[in-house]
């Protein structure tokens, strides 16, 4: 999943609003495109909820990575920012108080107070609209604790995991309850599990999520190369101990994947026109230029696409990841008109 890094509020107060929303983006084709990256990442996101909630009333957005869309900039306007979240039922933050991984001997950095100051007032803004605020820091041991009860002050629901989100913690989780969830407010823990490549058979995977009291499941669509049945999808919207809880598949609207099943095998050799840069973080993954329609098309509007897949699955909504590939197009947008 994309995170917020040490630096971005730098980045985004030093570049926010520096370049008016008339300039243009360098194109594939060697041409420019009138974008305006951030309104074309909320004009997706807005898109995204219509077209469900027409089908699906009710069915939820959670979006990962849109806290610098929370800013009001010259670039993304007050308006800008209410359509987001309006859009989105919740956000998630990921490394909100720990930046970096605990892991191959790697210390996460708590973050400095100017980064935590701004993450505050940004994050405060879907809370006070009634939105769910969820964060994901990458620590362990004591840290975990530390990390909920940071987010608990701030009105989160906070949780630490191991970055490849492959595992099922041995301990039972925060705040375990057999009490009903439909609702993402009532929602006190939650478990990411978006590799599931440690569940040798399809049977190993179901059973051991559906031995969880997690209030909140977030899966993949797919568990090899077949997708969630409805059948499968309700088995996991009730938890060990009888209660219901919520499910929501993970897709990403930033970037594109080589092994996702709407891959087509010449674009490794020549990428689409709508296909950016790979992401040296995760091989195999490209930013996606999200305002394309090719891009749209794969994501919603018919029964192979993978949102309308999701809802036909019987989930109760969709975790957007990627939602930052703004910033990307964002700093390629300042590189392109900086003076050499």
């Amino acid at each position: 999943m994309g995170k917020v890094k040490k630096g971005i509020a730098a980045f985004l107060v030093g570049a926010a609003g520096l370049f008016g929303v008339h300039q243009a983006l360098p194109s594939a084709e060697g041409g420019r495109e009138h974008v305006v990256p951030e309104t074309a990442m909320i004009d997706l996101t807005e898109q995204l909820g219509s077209y469900a909630r027409e089908r699906h009333p009710g069915f939820l957005l959670v979006g990962n990575g849109p806290v610098g869309l929370l800013e009001a900039t010259k670039d993304n306007s007050e308006e800008n920012v209410a359509r987001l979240v309006r859009a989105l039922d919740g956000i998630l933050m990921e490394s909100r108080f720990y930046d970096g991984y605990e892991e191959d001997g790697d210390t996460p950095e708590r973050n400095d107070g100017d980064l935590d100051e701004y993450l505050t007032a940004m994050l405060r803004k879907p809370l006070m609209a009634g939105k769910a605020v969820f964060t994901l820091d990458y620590v362990k041991g004591k840290r975990i604790h530390e990390v909920e009860e940071l987010g608990a002050e701030q009105g989160y629901v906070a949780e630490a995991g191991d970055r490849l989100l492959d595992v099922i913690p041995k301990n039972p989780p925060m705040n375990e309850n057999a009490d009903d969830v439909t609702q993402l407010k009532q929602v006190k823990n939650f478990l990411f599990l978006l590799n599931p490549e440690h569940f040798h058979t399809r049977d190993a995977y179901i059973n051991a999520l559906a031995a969880t009291n997690y209030d909140l499941l977030v899966v993949d669509l797919y568990y090899g190369d077949r997708p969630l049945t409805p059948a499968e999808t309700a088995r996991l919207k009730v938890k060990a101990n009888g209660g219901k809880r919520l499910l929501l598949s993970y897709m990403s609207v930033g970037e594109a994947a080589d092994y996702r099943p709407y891959w087509k095998a010449e674009w490794n050799t020549e990428r689409p026109h709508w296909l950016a840069e790979p992401n040296p973080e995760w091989p195999g993954s490209y930013k996606a230029r999200y305002w394309s329609k090719e891009w749209h098309d794969i994501l919603y509007g018919s029964p192979d696409a993978y949102l309308d897949m999701i809802m036909a699955a019987g989930f109760d909504g969709a975790f957007l990841d990627v939602m930052d590939a703004w910033q990307y197009f964002k700093e390629a947008l300042i590189n392109s008109v900086q003076p050499s």
